[in-house]
């Protein structure tokens, strides 16, 4: 009898511990990230999802996008200064145009032009469709972007007119320019697109699935890298060639990060947090508990920060070494921002925008 009380006084106290003790949601050994190290400054609740990526402006004011229909413009440290309202689902995310104003799109068609204070200074309707895509200023100072009209568009703001490339699937993607001079873009038809600065197709790669949200990033001369919903992760060169195609066991939304030292990080459907070699080889892998959409960015120290749907941000030094990991209020599905005093910016499917600021006892120690 009284082994069998002990018995059941040592099962009693490790159910406790596993409850009550180990964070919940973390794996063993992943060490959990207090306020010693990552400080709350302040949150925000927009009233639906967000899925648009914040961006900063050269004044460290944030600027988000809802699918409660609304613009959020903030403080550094997270107070809003404005919001403003639009007509439909704003699922794309900001972008800084060359004169340093703000350019986003919306579900009801029009972008919207404002300058870094959230005050609206223009708004315009090409009549290509809803915007999913950001936006990209090109020197010549066309803005394009892709839209569920099947298509890739040229606008030209100064006269509102547009060229359109015709594919035959929506474009989803995001474009990125390539070596200054060309401009890629992915497409649901399953190819990348890759045209010149005269806005003439130089060429087209196919793969095996769509390309949806990730951005080509720029590697060595005339090669970059991009992810794909057929699960590979590509490299290809700005001729039109597939240099390799690194397989994972889920899809891939979004956009890889080049490290210092020139490796390509990058998450997965499949859970995994992938550091691969320059060559595209696999350097190392970490696995988190729910699938990853978010896209990897960096300290300016290098620390690479990911987060994750199971509610973390991830924090990796350059070699690919676990850190810690903070949990956020909700999945992560849009890439956080760091701003220039190491705050992150982070937002949530359930409409949270948290502005978190790295503490310098944890920036020293990585």
């Amino acid at each position: 009898m009284i082994k069998r009380n002990l018995l059941f006084t040592l099962v009693i106290s490790l159910l406790f511990i596993i409850v009550y003790l180990i964070p919940k949601g973390s794996f063993a050994g992943d060490p959990v990230l207090n306020s010693e190290y990552v400080q709350l400054v302040s949150s925000f609740k927009a009233n639906k999802a967000i899925y648009s990526s914040p961006v900063a402006t050269w004044n460290d004011h944030v600027i988000v996008g809802s699918h409660d229909k609304s613009i959020y413009f903030f403080t550094s440290e997270g107070d809003l200064i404005s919001k403003y309202e639009t007509d439909g689902w704003v699922h794309a995310s900001p972008s800084i145009l060359l004169d340093s104003s703000i350019a986003i799109g919306s579900y009801d068609g029009f972008i919207y032009f404002f300058n870094e204070k959230g005050e609206l200074k223009d708004k315009i309707k090409p009549g290509n469709g809803s915007m999913f895509t950001s936006i990209i200023e090109l020197p010549n100072r066309l803005l394009v972007f892709g839209t569920n009209k099947k298509g890739v568009i040229f606008f030209d703001k100064s006269d509102s007119t547009s060229h359109i490339y015709p594919v035959r699937k929506w474009v989803h993607g995001s474009p990125n320019i390539i070596d200054n001079d060309k401009l890629v873009i992915g497409s649901n038809d399953k190819h990348l697109y890759i045209f010149g600065n005269d806005n003439a197709l130089i060429s087209k790669i196919k793969t095996k699935g769509w390309i949806m949200h990730s951005a080509p990033t720029q590697l060595e001369q005339n090669s970059f890298a991009v992810g794909s919903y057929d699960k590979n992760l590509y490299i290809c060169n700005t001729d039109g060639n597939t240099v390799s195609a690194f397989k994972t066991k889920g899809r891939i939304h979004g956009t890889p990060l080049k490290t210092e030292d020139s490796k390509i990080v990058f998450g997965s459907f499949d859970r995994f947090i992938y550091f691969l070699k320059p060559d595209g080889t696999l350097f190392k892998k970490f696995k988190t508990q729910k699938k990853i959409i978010s896209s990897p960015v960096a300290l300016s120290d290098g620390t690479v920060i990911v987060g994750s749907y199971d509610k973390y941000l991830y924090f990796f030094s350059p070699q690919g070494v676990l850190l810690g990991k903070y949990k956020t209020k909700g999945k992560i599905f849009a890439t956080p921002i760091v701003l220039s005093n190491n705050t992150i910016v982070v937002c949530t499917t359930n409409g949270f925008i948290e502005f978190l600021k790295i503490k310098p006892i944890f920036a020293s120690t990585i």
